[in-house]
């Protein structure tokens, strides 16, 4: 069981999201985006899900803020976001997002299935 925060507005995809996760057996919390970068630095899950397009805070901006810090470098962070932009991407990736998924094309089951195969790719193995 790993424990993820989801930054994400949308409160009906943070639910859907949150459940899919859970049911496989995470937990989930779900983070407004004024306290994300907060949260994941005290919390340090072992992944974040971050919406790019938010009201108050930019998703690059919590991003960046949250890889720039010693302890938030090692989190992984997945962009799920419906920003197709290729320069929203590219940054996102410069900045140190694990990798991104559209929220169009991607379903609950996929998400947690990239959650899953991001946790494997990136927690290091039990001595």
């Amino acid at each position: 069981m790993a424990n993820i925060i989801i930054v994400e507005d949308d409160i009906n995809l943070s639910t859907i999201y949150k459940q899919k996760l859970t049911e496989g057996g995470h937990n989930v919390t779900v983070v407004p985006d004024t306290e994300a970068v907060k949260q994941i630095l005290t919390v340090k899950p072992s992944l974040v899900l971050l919406d790019i397009l938010m009201p108050n805070v930019s998703g690059l901006d919590i991003l960046r803020e949250v890889k720039a810090d010693t302890m938030g470098s090692v989190i992984p962070i997945i962009l799920l976001t419906n920003v197709a932009e290729d320069t929203s991407i590219a940054k996102g990736l410069q900045y140190g997002a694990y990798g991104y998924l559209l929220k169009s094309e991607t379903t609950p089951d996929q998400v947690l299935s990239r959650v899953n195969m991001a946790l494997e790719e990136t927690v290091p193995a039990a001595p």
